[in-house]
């Protein structure tokens, strides 16, 4: 069973293939900082609903993210850094 819409979820890495959330903000810390720029020129941007779309076999790293239409591969390290909050996971 899927966390209620809505429920705080700590990070993008915790999520599986198929779950759904809302990027709320990043991690605060130097590390992130590069990253953070980088990604938000992707997309990944505050209030975007972004979805777990696959995960690499053994290990589940990395993890396939769709934002809007496009898809990106994210290590788990670089998913950490992506605060979120869990979305239902209705269709698109």
């Amino acid at each position: 069973m899927s966390a209620p819409v809505d429920t705080p979820i700590d990070n993008l890495a915790q999520l599986k293939k198929g779950d759904s959330a809302i990027i709320i903000g990043f991690a605060d810390d130097e590390e992130t900082l590069f990253m953070k720029t980088r990604l938000q020129e992707l997309g990944f941007l505050p209030g975007e609903k972004i979805v777990v779309h696959a995960e690499a076999f053994p290990g589940r790293d990395p993890m396939a993210i769709r934002v809007g239409n496009s898809i990106f591969a994210l290590r788990r390290s670089e998913a950490e850094k992506i605060r979120i909050v869990q979305a239902s996971n209705d269709a698109d």
